[in-house]
């Protein structure tokens, strides 16, 4: 059967179940719907045994474990980033240890010594310079600055907040990890800058001013000379005057004998920390975000997030997030929108104190139900293939099983032949034959109704007239087919028309008529009468 004989078929199946009538249903048809409704059968029953069992594998728990897949390749860059910038924090500070306490001895003088003394102050910071710079060229952060502990005038107001130091920034931190980039003096003595030929920051300033850096005194008291131990991460922090947001790696400064000189630090703005985290193998839908965690309360104000810069999370909004839990996830609300992910706590200094560091992996609500929806598509998607396959494996066994039986069945009642490839089919005609000859009279007793048959040949077109002539003269379908170059479908159509019209019911009570015509026909001739049979 070609692509026409399969749309047919189902045109016709289609009608028949549209009708409801399953009385003009064929037997191929009963077949091949009763299998296909035993597949669908198998199929669910299949599907809910193994999810009963937990072998199938749940949608929402695949991008659980997706989400986790994330969080933990997050947390595993942030160990690394900031562990490498922790380091590079203490040697900064060693070596500013080496370069102030030799600076120092050559002035016989000690830290204190240097508050009030401009001279001693700018070679300190001269010795500063070199190394903030080096360390600026090595080190994955976008400034770093030292806090001296002395001040250039103890006199003026609030001089107890004022501390003398040197800070240097990237001056363009569109490109990450740039080669030999630009600097921006930020703090400092202005001879510094001037003598090093540096852009001065539009919000330079001679000092630092301590008065909102409470760290500031919690690490000078905490200062010891193991420095991995005392070390510190800061919350972010807003450059007063400026749009720039950083977090702060501070490390303290002491001499040989463990006296404190002052603090250095390394700082990571929330762009240059953007670019730096989406380098990696960080997947776009996502975003990650490291801050500090209150109760059920997610604060993004005190970190920083990774987001792609172009992406779907070029900031999120530094208003606090409820967290409340979504299944085996977390829900985060927040006035920027809704989003789906998990949290983690993580240690980022020894002296972290009552930040409660997590590093947190969001995708957008909205997303998240978009990607679920499209996993339960796929199951349905392939439950459908495996029913379409289950479908034409329906099909497939009812052509090759059914036919066979409708095509023998075909050929005995056209009389093409009156045996079949199936010994079943062939029984049945045995019994059928055995039971026809039993109710049938005597070939010599004439049938009662041989008048009407006779008029009804009158009856038959000029085709159906061609196919009985020659069915007269002994001829069977097929040859009767080939002579008149007909298919057997159309013979078989024309058997059909012609035993209604002839009111037979069989090709034997046919050709039982045909042949007493035939006699009828030879006794006329022979009596003279063959011009009025003839028209007759």
């Amino acid at each position: 059967m070609g692509d026409r004989g399969f749309v047919a078929y189902h045109k016709a199946l289609f009608s028949v179940l549209f009708r409801r009538d399953n009385r003009h249903l064929s037997i191929r048809g009963r077949l091949q719907i009763s299998l296909l409704a035993l597949s669908a059968v198998l199929i669910f029953s299949t599907f809910f045994l193994l999810a009963s069992l937990g072998m199938l594998p749940s949608v929402q728990n695949d991008v659980e474990k997706h989400l986790i897949a994330e969080l933990d390749a997050y947390e595993q860059h942030l160990h690394s980033y900031f562990g490498n910038t922790a380091g590079m924090g203490v040697n900064m500070s060693r070596r500013l240890s080496d370069e102030l306490s030799h600076e120092l001895a050559l002035h016989k003088a000690s830290i204190a010594d240097a508050s009030d003394n401009p001279k001693l102050l700018l070679a300190l910071e001269e010795r500063i310079y070199s190394v903030l710079q080096n360390t600026l060229i090595s080190a994955d952060c976008s400034g770093a600055f030292v806090m001296l502990d002395a001040t250039v005038n103890s006199s003026l107001p609030d001089a107890h907040l004022s501390r003398a130091g040197v800070y240097l920034k990237l001056a363009n931190i569109s490109k990450h990890n740039a080669i030999d980039p630009d600097l921006l003096f930020v703090r400092g003595m202005h001879e510094v800058g001037t003598k090093h030929k540096h852009i001065f920051h539009n919000k330079w300033e001679l000092e630092f001013s301590i008065q909102r850096w409470d760290m500031y005194e919690e690490l000078k008291k905490k200062a010891q000379p193991d420095l991995t131990k005392c070390y510190m991460v800061t919350p972010r922090v807003h450059l007063q005057g400026t749009w720039e947001t950083m977090m702060l790696f501070l490390v303290p400064i002491l001499d040989g004998r463990g006296g404190f000189l002052g603090l250095c630090g390394l700082e990571i703005n929330s762009l240059y920390y953007k670019l730096a985290l989406s380098s990696h193998a960080f997947t776009k839908q996502f975003t990650g975000l490291i801050a500090c965690r209150d109760g059920d309360r997610l604060l993004p104000g005190t970190g920083l997030e990774s987001g792609t810069l172009h992406g779907y999370f070029a900031g999120i909004q530094p208003s606090p997030m409820q967290i409340e839990r979504y299944g085996g996830l977390n829900r985060y609300e927040s006035a920027s929108g809704s989003f789906i992910g998990l949290d983690r706590a993580i240690a980022l200094s020894p002296l972290d104190g009552a930040n409660r560091w997590v590093t947190a992996v969001f995708i957008p609500e909205k997303l998240y139900s978009f990607n679920l929806h499209m996993q339960y598509l796929k199951v349905f998607a392939l439950f459908a293939c495996v029913l379409f396959i289950a479908y034409l494996f329906c099909y497939r066994i009812g052509r090759r099983y059914i036919d066979p039986i409708l095509d023998g069945i075909d050929s005995f009642t056209s009389g093409a032949s009156e045996r079949t490839a199936i010994p079943e089919i062939d029984d049945l005609i045995v019994y059928l034959s055995r039971e026809e000859q039993k109710k049938r009279p005597p070939e010599d007793i004439p049938p009662i109704d041989f008048k009407t048959f006779s008029a009804n040949v009158e009856l038959l077109s000029k085709a159906e007239r061609a196919v009985f002539d020659l069915y007269m003269k002994g001829l069977s379908a097929p040859d009767i087919a080939n002579q008149l170059c007909l298919s057997m479908n159309t013979i078989k159509s024309h058997n059909k028309r012609i035993y209604k019209k002839l009111n037979v019911s069989s090709r034997k009570e046919l050709l039982f008529f045909a042949k007493m015509m035939t006699l009828a026909r030879e006794d006329m001739e022979s009596s003279g009468g063959g011009t009025q049979e003839g028209k007759a």
